[in-house]
Protein backbone atom coordinates (compact mmCIF):
# COMPACT_ATOMS: atom_id res chain seq x y z
CA UNK A 1 0.00 0.00 0.00
CA UNK A 2 1.06 3.48 -1.30
CA UNK A 3 2.72 4.98 2.60
CA UNK A 4 1.09 8.48 2.35
CA UNK A 5 -2.45 6.49 1.64
CA UNK A 6 -1.86 4.22 4.95
CA UNK A 7 -1.20 7.55 6.70
CA UNK A 8 -4.13 8.89 5.92
CA UNK A 9 -5.85 5.96 6.59
CA UNK A 10 -4.84 5.71 10.37
CA UNK A 11 -5.89 9.08 10.81
CA UNK A 12 -8.71 8.65 9.56
CA UNK A 13 -9.36 5.77 12.02
CA UNK A 14 -8.07 7.28 15.06
CA UNK A 15 -10.47 10.54 14.24
CA UNK A 16 -13.45 8.23 14.51
CA UNK A 17 -12.30 6.22 17.49
CA UNK A 18 -11.75 9.86 19.03
CA UNK A 19 -15.51 10.91 17.86
CA UNK A 20 -16.99 7.44 19.51
CA UNK A 21 -15.27 8.03 22.87
CA UNK A 22 -16.00 11.97 23.16
CA UNK A 23 -19.69 10.81 22.04
CA UNK A 24 -19.75 7.96 24.94
CA UNK A 25 -18.41 10.15 27.24
CA UNK A 26 -20.91 13.01 26.72
CA UNK A 27 -24.06 10.33 27.33
CA UNK A 28 -21.90 9.28 30.65
CA UNK A 29 -22.21 12.90 31.71
CA UNK A 30 -25.92 13.31 30.93
CA UNK A 31 -26.41 10.13 32.83
CA UNK A 32 -24.56 10.81 35.91
CA UNK A 33 -26.43 14.40 35.42
CA UNK A 34 -29.66 13.22 35.12
CA UNK A 35 -28.73 10.52 38.26
CA UNK A 36 -28.42 13.35 40.30
CA UNK A 37 -31.31 15.46 40.17
CA UNK A 38 -34.33 14.84 42.65
CA UNK A 39 -37.59 15.87 42.56
CA UNK A 40 -38.84 19.25 44.33
CA UNK A 41 -40.00 18.35 47.69
CA UNK A 42 -43.54 19.12 47.76
CA UNK A 43 -44.40 22.48 49.77
CA UNK A 44 -45.58 22.22 53.74
CA UNK A 45 -48.78 24.10 52.14
CA UNK A 46 -49.34 21.82 49.17
CA UNK A 47 -49.62 18.89 51.52
CA UNK A 48 -53.39 17.54 52.26
CA UNK A 49 -54.38 18.53 55.88
CA UNK A 50 -55.92 15.58 57.58
CA UNK A 51 -59.90 15.18 57.92
CA UNK A 52 -61.11 16.11 61.64
CA UNK A 53 -63.00 12.97 63.21
CA UNK A 54 -66.59 13.34 63.11
CA UNK A 55 -68.19 13.67 66.37
CA UNK A 56 -70.25 11.19 67.91
CA UNK A 57 -74.08 11.09 67.36
CA UNK A 58 -75.68 12.84 70.81
CA UNK A 59 -77.21 9.93 72.89
CA UNK A 60 -81.26 9.68 72.18
CA UNK A 61 -83.55 11.08 74.66
CA UNK A 62 -85.77 8.70 75.73
CA UNK A 63 -88.77 9.81 78.07
CA UNK A 64 -88.12 11.79 81.86
CA UNK A 65 -87.41 10.11 84.67
CA UNK A 66 -90.32 8.81 87.17
CA UNK A 67 -89.98 8.38 90.81
CA UNK A 68 -89.86 5.79 92.99
CA UNK A 69 -92.60 5.19 95.72
CA UNK A 70 -94.11 2.88 97.47
CA UNK A 71 -91.10 1.49 98.69
CA UNK A 72 -90.36 -1.02 101.75
CA UNK A 73 -86.91 0.53 102.56
CA UNK A 74 -83.80 1.15 101.28
CA UNK A 75 -80.18 -0.80 101.67
CA UNK A 76 -76.18 0.31 101.87
CA UNK A 77 -77.48 3.99 101.85
CA UNK A 78 -78.69 6.80 104.01
CA UNK A 79 -80.99 8.53 101.18
CA UNK A 80 -84.47 7.82 101.56
CA UNK A 81 -85.60 9.04 97.88
CA UNK A 82 -84.46 8.49 94.18
CA UNK A 83 -84.52 12.50 94.42
CA UNK A 84 -82.23 13.26 96.83
CA UNK A 85 -80.21 10.83 94.82
CA UNK A 86 -80.39 12.49 91.72
CA UNK A 87 -79.17 16.13 93.75
CA UNK A 88 -76.14 15.07 95.02
CA UNK A 89 -75.34 13.26 91.45
CA UNK A 90 -74.84 14.44 88.19
CA UNK A 91 -75.35 11.00 86.66
CA UNK A 92 -77.85 8.22 88.05
CA UNK A 93 -78.29 4.63 86.80
CA UNK A 94 -81.32 3.22 87.76
CA UNK A 95 -81.49 -0.74 87.68
CA UNK A 96 -83.93 -2.89 87.98
CA UNK A 97 -83.44 -6.44 89.16
CA UNK A 98 -83.93 -9.58 91.67
CA UNK A 99 -81.07 -11.10 93.27
CA UNK A 100 -82.25 -14.84 92.18
CA UNK A 101 -82.73 -14.39 88.33
CA UNK A 102 -79.55 -15.77 86.52
CA UNK A 103 -79.28 -12.69 83.91
CA UNK A 104 -79.47 -10.13 86.76
CA UNK A 105 -76.59 -11.82 88.00
CA UNK A 106 -74.67 -11.85 84.89
CA UNK A 107 -74.51 -8.05 85.16
CA UNK A 108 -73.53 -7.48 88.52
CA UNK A 109 -69.55 -7.72 87.82
CA UNK A 110 -70.37 -5.15 85.16
CA UNK A 111 -72.37 -2.37 87.40
CA UNK A 112 -69.72 -3.28 90.33
CA UNK A 113 -67.53 -1.92 87.90
CA UNK A 114 -69.16 1.05 87.19
CA UNK A 115 -69.71 2.10 90.70
CA UNK A 116 -66.53 1.57 91.62
CA UNK A 117 -64.97 3.77 88.60
CA UNK A 118 -67.42 6.55 88.79
CA UNK A 119 -69.03 6.94 92.51
CA UNK A 120 -66.47 9.65 93.03
CA UNK A 121 -67.11 11.61 89.97
CA UNK A 122 -71.17 12.55 90.26
CA UNK A 123 -72.37 9.03 89.58
CA UNK A 124 -74.76 7.23 91.33
CA UNK A 125 -76.14 3.70 91.14
CA UNK A 126 -79.72 2.43 92.80
CA UNK A 127 -80.50 -1.14 91.84
CA UNK A 128 -84.00 -1.25 92.78
CA UNK A 129 -84.71 -5.10 94.14
CA UNK A 130 -88.45 -5.98 92.40
CA UNK A 131 -88.42 -10.13 93.44
CA UNK A 132 -90.10 -12.37 90.61
CA UNK A 133 -90.60 -14.99 93.76
CA UNK A 134 -91.62 -15.05 97.47
CA UNK A 135 -88.34 -16.05 98.91
CA UNK A 136 -86.94 -13.07 96.91
CA UNK A 137 -89.23 -10.97 99.07
CA UNK A 138 -88.10 -11.50 102.34
CA UNK A 139 -85.53 -8.69 103.30
CA UNK A 140 -83.52 -11.10 105.37
CA UNK A 141 -83.05 -12.73 102.14
CA UNK A 142 -81.91 -9.88 99.94
CA UNK A 143 -79.48 -8.58 102.98
CA UNK A 144 -77.69 -12.02 102.39
CA UNK A 145 -77.73 -11.85 98.67
CA UNK A 146 -76.28 -8.93 98.06
CA UNK A 147 -73.82 -9.47 100.81
CA UNK A 148 -72.85 -12.47 98.77
CA UNK A 149 -73.24 -11.05 95.37
CA UNK A 150 -71.16 -8.10 96.60
CA UNK A 151 -73.68 -5.41 95.74
CA UNK A 152 -72.54 -2.64 97.81
CA UNK A 153 -74.83 0.17 95.86
CA UNK A 154 -78.06 1.59 97.14
CA UNK A 155 -80.45 -1.10 96.58
CA UNK A 156 -84.62 0.60 96.57
CA UNK A 157 -86.53 -2.33 98.01
CA UNK A 158 -89.39 -2.20 96.12
CA UNK A 159 -91.57 -5.47 97.13
CA UNK A 160 -94.67 -4.92 95.42
CA UNK A 161 -93.13 -4.48 91.90
CA UNK A 162 -95.18 -0.61 92.15
CA UNK A 163 -92.11 0.61 90.53
CA UNK A 164 -91.26 -2.23 88.67
CA UNK A 165 -94.68 -2.23 86.66
CA UNK A 166 -94.62 1.92 86.78
CA UNK A 167 -91.44 1.93 84.63
CA UNK A 168 -91.73 -0.88 82.44
CA UNK A 169 -95.31 -0.02 80.95
CA UNK A 170 -96.58 -2.24 78.79
CA UNK A 171 -97.35 -6.40 78.90
CA UNK A 172 -93.73 -7.11 79.16
CA UNK A 173 -91.11 -6.51 82.73
CA UNK A 174 -87.50 -7.15 82.27
CA UNK A 175 -85.19 -8.53 85.00
CA UNK A 176 -82.81 -6.69 84.54
CA UNK A 177 -83.51 -3.30 83.01
CA UNK A 178 -81.19 -0.17 83.85
CA UNK A 179 -82.06 3.43 82.67
CA UNK A 180 -78.88 5.83 82.31
CA UNK A 181 -80.44 9.56 83.94
CA UNK A 182 -78.68 12.78 83.35
CA UNK A 183 -78.54 16.13 85.27
CA UNK A 184 -81.36 16.98 83.64
CA UNK A 185 -83.25 13.45 84.57
CA UNK A 186 -83.94 12.27 80.47
CA UNK A 187 -83.25 9.56 80.41
CA UNK A 188 -80.61 8.87 77.64
CA UNK A 189 -80.36 4.91 77.44
CA UNK A 190 -82.81 2.19 78.64
CA UNK A 191 -80.59 -1.45 78.68
CA UNK A 192 -83.07 -3.88 78.68
CA UNK A 193 -81.44 -7.90 79.22
CA UNK A 194 -78.37 -8.87 79.98
CA UNK A 195 -75.60 -8.09 77.37
CA UNK A 196 -72.18 -7.20 78.13
CA UNK A 197 -72.08 -4.96 74.70
CA UNK A 198 -75.00 -2.82 76.15
CA UNK A 199 -72.94 -2.49 79.83
CA UNK A 200 -70.07 -1.40 78.22
CA UNK A 201 -72.06 0.86 76.11
CA UNK A 202 -73.69 1.92 79.03
CA UNK A 203 -70.09 2.82 80.85
CA UNK A 204 -69.49 4.60 77.84
CA UNK A 205 -72.23 6.89 77.61
CA UNK A 206 -71.68 8.31 81.29
CA UNK A 207 -68.42 9.18 80.53
CA UNK A 208 -69.92 11.14 77.57
CA UNK A 209 -72.36 12.41 79.74
CA UNK A 210 -69.75 13.47 82.07
CA UNK A 211 -67.37 15.04 79.48
CA UNK A 212 -70.31 16.87 77.96
CA UNK A 213 -70.13 15.21 75.14
CA UNK A 214 -73.77 14.06 75.06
Amino acid sequence: MNPSRALALALLVVGIAAIAVTALRGDDDDIDVAATVLPDEPAASDATPEAEPEPPEPLPVLGTVDTLTGLDGWLNTEYQTLEEIRADHEVVVVQFWTFACRNCKNTLEAMAAIHEEYRDQGVAVVGVHSPEFAFEAEIPNIIEAADELGVTWPIALDTEKRNFHRWQEGRWGYWPRAYLIDSEGQIRQNERGDGLDGYRELAENIQRLLDGEA
